[in-house]
């Protein structure tokens, strides 16, 4: 069954991308592994004291080349073939550690740290190619899978890179020279599997690098905001990233001050999370099956919060701490897929390594806030790491609040389907209209109004009431819903005619949503309204019955609803 599902996702470039894959794991893992070497052999040279300099310089070290030089490997990107670029990587990648077996046999410290900053500028110019490069030896419909696969490996390899720089070190009796040679081994094997993808046409961008890359930043940004749902993606992305560096770096002092243990058992801790990245990772990538879906992400994302608040409440008891760590993990990776396979789908062919570069350069934006925001609640106030995970919570809760309402275009039709459906069933009596149409729907209920949804994707909703009282969000923050005045004057019925006709130009329907059954004035108001448009609209009647239905033994009601559209 697994070969069969394997054939499938890749039944046009299999090859291709299993090389691409294995590829991005060696690099991941000899990442892992040097990065843990250049740590272990200076606290070997310096002695213990220099322990938290050395993670502290090793951190910021490998995160610096992503910040300066993440907008330029989006521009080569763009302009040459993916796949060369892939190899010159794996080249560079080979080269660097050639390089290192001599610094540590004569151990240059100094040297150390310059071979962690290039091992990092690899995998920078690395980044937009691999991601970028997946649209283009993958079908459209199965890169959401494709990209679950390739996440899972990823932290995989951080797993494996943890215990095999670990165990190298005990068995060879920290011979560093012996782990250079074995990430050399690595390295090679890279550059195999890397001459094996399929070689892809050049992007012949006339794109320029500029040494300016917060104006080419800013210039990438700009493109985004332009295409729908984009902009909220890449930032959705990055959070993923500072959460995680966060749980990273406040596990082991976590672990310390409420879980009594050692600083090695707070480490195994965030693998225990990494594997539930793994795991969320492909589960996103098949529940999303055939379409990219960023409503996972909208969902998915208040789960998050609620475990960080379970973390925080229950910091004393390891059991409970593991199975939270995993089930957040879990969250996480399902979290990152749905963003990053929508900003591979929907960015220009000839933007799309710049798109994928400026997300990248964001994301260690996050690794870098959460270094700060770590800084700040425990070092500034004082607060225990429980409590850094508390303050966690309300900072993930409000930025999925804000990502959500950015996307209920994708969200509310997401929900409706896959959630809302299972508890309340809506039936249509008449046939849809040909035509984008206006619906107007008299119910007390907001989630009738987003049950349509599961009819008219690209719905609207226009609620006639009062800004706050009649929808917590205000206008322009959901884009899928505008508050509307109950009482028309003339410069506010030219406004409505003004959204309505937008919006049907684009061949979207709009929801008339008459909240609290609406006043009767109010509906005939705004029919007589709609009349003099000229466009078509229809009422929707509402008959609601309840049926029960048993779920593992516990009956519940479910509510069907029976829509009679007419004129």
């Amino acid at each position: 069954m697994e070969h069969n599902l394997m054939r499938r996702l890749f039944q046009s470039n299999f090859h291709s991308f299993y090389l691409l894959n294995a590829t991005q794991f060696l690099g991941a893992l000899n990442d892992n592994i040097f990065k843990l070497l250049v740590i272990y052999l200076l606290i070997a040279v310096r002695g213990h004291e220099y322990a938290n300099t050395a993670l502290s310089l090793a951190g910021a070290i490998f995160v610096i080349p992503f910040l300066l030089f993440s907008s330029a490997a989006g521009v080569l990107a763009d302009k040459l073939s993916k796949q060369s670029i892939i190899v010159f990587a794996k080249c560079l990648e080979l080269l660097i550690m050639i390089s290192s077996c001599l610094i540590i046999y004569y151990e240059w410290d100094t040297g150390l740290y310059v071979a962690l900053f290039f091992l990092a500028t690899h995998s920078t110019i690395f980044g937009p190619s691999k991601y970028g490069i997946i649209p283009e030896i993958v079908e459209q419909k199965m890169i959401s899978r494709a990209n679950g696969s390739i996440t899972s490996f990823t932290y995989l390899a951080i797993i494996l890179g943890t215990f095999i720089a670990s165990a190298l070190t005990q068995l060879t009796n920290k011979n560093f020279l012996v782990i250079a040679l074995f990430c050399t081994g690595m390295s090679v094997i890279g550059l195999c599997t890397s001459l094996g993808i399929t070689r892809t046409a050049p992007g012949r961008s006339p794109k320029k690098i500029n040494p300016l890359f917060p104006y080419e930043i800013y210039q990438t940004l700009k493109i985004a905001w332009k295409i729908p749902n984009l902009l909220p993606c890449i930032f959705g992305s990055s959070f993923f990233l500072f959460l995680g560096a966060f749980t990273q770096l406040n596990i082991i002092p976590f672990a310390m001050e409420s879980l009594g243990t050692s600083e090695v058992g707070g480490g195994y801790l965030f693998l225990v999370t990494a594997i539930g990245i793994a795991i969320g990772a492909v589960f996103a990538g098949r529940v999303s099956k055939e379409s990219v879906e960023p409503g996972i992400s909208c969902l998915v994302g208040f789960f998050i919060p609620i475990f960080l608040l379970l973390i925080s409440l229950l910091a004393t008891s390891l059991p409970c701490v593991i199975i939270l760590l995993v089930l957040m993990g879990m969250a996480g990776g399902a979290y990152l897929i749905p963003f990053d396979s929508y900003l591979q789908v929907n960015s220009p062919s000839e933007k799309r390594g710049q798109i994928i570069a400026t997300s990248n350069f964001f994301s260690f934006i996050g690794v870098f806030m959460a270094a700060v925001y770590l800084y700040v609640v425990s070092g500034y106030f004082g607060f225990s790491a429980a409590s850094g995970f508390l303050l966690l919570s309300v900072i993930a809760l409000i930025v999925n609040c804000i990502l959500t309402s950015r996307l209920s275009s994708l969200f509310f039709p997401f929900f409706a389907k896959n959630v809302l459906k299972r508890f309340r069933r809506i039936h249509l009596l008449s046939p849809l209209p040909q035509v984008p149409s206006i619906v107007v729907l008299q119910s007390n209920s907001w989630l009738d109004a987003i049950l349509l949804y599961t009819y008219f994707p690209n719905l609207h909703i226009l609620v006639p009431g009062r800004l706050l009282r009649t929808f917590p969000w205000v206008n322009g923050l959901v884009d899928s819903i505008r508050i509307i005045p109950r009482e028309l004057t003339p410069k506010k019925e030219k406004e409505l005619r003004h959204h309505i006709h937008k919006y049907h130009a684009k061949g979207h329907p709009v929801c008339l949503f008459m909240h609290r059954e609406g006043d009767p004035n109010t509906v005939e108001m705004y029919e007589h309204t709609l009349k003099s448009f000229h466009v078509p609209y229809v009422f929707a009647r509402i008959r609601k019955e309840k049926h029960v239905k048993s779920f593992c033994g516990i009956q519940f009601h479910q509510k069907h609803i029976n829509i009679q559209l007419g004129s």
